[in-house]
């Protein structure tokens, strides 16, 4: 007993005690001494000084239990996050909305119904939801055939005034274009907001190759003036969105060139234009397939204020779609949310600097003045976008602190060597625990942020960013990789 009450009166710091030291700072600071030469040794071994000179280095790891720094360098330099931004985002989400929080889609419907006619238009009201891909179109259908409506003689009318009209944010780069990981946002969107396109050989030479979209819709028209190739010609096909139809009916997908024969099936992912317009032919498409009709056309519009709600349809809970915003980094999502958050803090309609507004005072509740840094969008896929790696350390911590929302937040983060975007980087032995992170990665820009427990088991949040200005390294995602690997090895012994 008196053994015991000892040990209580020596560690008088519980959370020091419950990592294995005191309170006496005489021998923990030799050890932090020690442990800074060694991460620097390491950094310099991974990064050499004379490309230190050519590239912006940031760097900070520390407990997450006490919030020490045990290393930084440049951490109150402001950097290019790409796709780490992502952890703001999904912090800033987490905290003010809530892990089980739902978005909702309400189906309307005017005129009356006789027989399972319904005389009149239907209507949709989106509020943004991230998760409305064809499994949770075709449950909405499932709920609407059981109002008993079989045949709408009017049009089916899209409401997407719940967000504001800017689709993709003005500090996107002009050349991204189509590609699917720059698809626009809408308060009633399907599918991410993309369509995948399959291309088969014909069989035979000089035919136009067999050409498949998925979902099959009628908003999206493929003009085909592709040709099959013999068996030993150049693989030279062309995908591309064209500029000509700017969405108010649809778009255009143009094939060129050549596939040879017996080639194995390819897939293109390209972006759409009009959200609203997309995921209500889709919407339209999902019905016909269950046995309804409509003789009406797809339209933008507002719910008449005569109009009968007949569903109410909850997304997925928002953990979930945090899930696949982190582990798979999908941009689409990050700005979905960004605009609801907005929406959510300041009222509809929910638009991009609502939510970076939003965001401005989470961070700035965490002690960063608003001035001190630049947050333009959701995803990070912007230049523009200006933090330090500090910033990204004290958001982890925060998180960690928050039970409320850190499980949710660090199951979200990729698994190094296991799943999403770090399933093929920074494996572990089969005796050490896994690094989970966010990745970031543009065009001179790598970052890697995120948690990993050190040799003695501590657990550390860090944050490595490295930019380069002219764009001249291409092993920088290498040196973030073995830098993070490196803080496995921290010991306090």
């Amino acid at each position: 007993m008196k053994h015991s009450l000892k040990v209580i009166l020596l560690c008088s710091a519980p959370i020091l005690c419950v990592l294995g030291w005191g309170a006496d700072t005489s021998r923990t600071q030799p050890e932090l001494t020690q442990i800074r030469e060694k991460v620097t040794k390491w950094v310099d071994q991974v990064i050499p000084p004379k490309k230190s000179k050519e590239i912006k280095v940031g760097i900070i790891v520390g407990s997450v239990s006490t919030g020490e720094i045990l290393f930084e360098r440049n951490s109150e330099s402001l950097f290019i996050p790409a796709s780490v931004s992502k952890i703001f985002t999904s912090y800033s989400v987490l905290k003010r909305l809530k892990p089980n929080f739902t978005f909702k889609t309400g189906i309307f419907v005017s005129g009356s119904v006789n027989d399972g006619k319904l005389s009149g238009d239907l209507y949709v009201r989106g509020s943004g939801d991230p998760s409305l891909v064809s499994e949770r179109m075709w449950l909405l259908v499932n709920e609407f055939v059981r109002s008993g409506i079989k045949t709408i003689q009017g049009n089916i009318i899209i409401d997407s005034s719940y967000f504001d009209s800017e689709k993709n944010p003005e500090t996107r780069p002009k050349y991204l274009k189509d590609q699917a990981y720059n698809a626009p946002v809408g308060a009633f969107s399907f599918n991410f907001n993309t369509t995948t396109i399959f291309v088969n050989p014909a069989d035979g030479p000089g035919k136009p190759p067999k050409v498949y979209t998925d979902p099959d819709n009628s908003y999206i028209d493929v003009v085909n003036q592709a040709t099959t190739g013999k068996p030993d010609s150049s693989l030279t096909i062309q995908v591309s969105r064209t500029e000509y139809v700017k969405g108010d009916l649809g778009d255009t997908v143009l094939l060129r060139g050549s596939i040879p024969m017996g080639h194995k099936e390819l897939r293109f992912y390209r972006n759409i234009v009009n959200p609203a317009l997309y995921s209500g032919h889709m919407l339209k498409t999902f019905m016909e397939q269950r046995g309804l009709r409509v003789e009406g056309t797809v339209v933008e519009g507002s719910v008449s204020p005569s109009a009968k709600q007949v569903i109410e349809f909850e997304s997925q809970p928002l953990w979930h779609i945090v899930w696949g915003l982190n582990k798979f980094s999908n941009n689409f999502v990050a700005d979905q949310l960004m605009k609801k958050l907005g929406a959510e803090m300041w009222g509809p309609p929910g638009t991009l600097q609502k939510g970076v507004a939003a965001i401005q005072d989470i961070v700035e509740d965490l002690g960063f003045p608003k001035n001190s840094f630049s947050i333009v969008d959701g995803s990070g896929l912007t230049r523009s976008t200006q933090v330090t790696p500090k910033m990204i350390y004290q958001v982890l911590l925060s998180a960690h602190q928050d039970f409320g929302m850190y499980p949710e937040f660090i199951s979200s983060l990729g698994i190094a060597g296991e799943d999403g975007t770090l399933r093929n980087r920074i494996p572990g032995s089969d005796n050490q625990a896994p690094l989970r992170g966010k990745t970031g990665t543009l065009d001179g820009v790598s970052s890697l942020a995120g948690y990993v427990p050190s040799k003695d088991g501590e657990l550390l949040a860090f944050a490595i960013l490295l930019n380069d200005p002219k764009l001249q390294q291409g092993r920088m995602s290498g040196w973030v990789d073995q830098i993070a690997k490196h803080f496995r090895e921290i010991s306090r012994r």
